[in-house]
């Protein structure tokens, strides 16, 4: 048998049992972390429109006028 077959197969367990180890730790260490619930602001609600709407005003008259609309 060649060095570069075994040297192959050893390079496949290492990398293999590193995963399967990594994936084993993390799963261990997941179920003991949790969130914390995060306290949101109360919104202060307004009873008047953010806007008046449309207001005709003399500026607006002003341009109506000089637009000849």
């Amino acid at each position: 048998m060649s060095t570069q077959h075994s040297r192959s197969r050893r390079e496949f367990l290492s990398k293999l049992s590193s995963a399967v180890g990594g994936g084993a730790a993390l799963a261990v260490t997941s179920g003991m972390v949790q969130a914390a619930p995060v306290e949101q602001p109360e919104k202060q609600v307004d009873d008047k429109p953010a806007s008046k709407g449309y207001q005709r005003t003399e500026h607006v008259d002003t341009y109506y006028r000089l637009a000849d609309f």
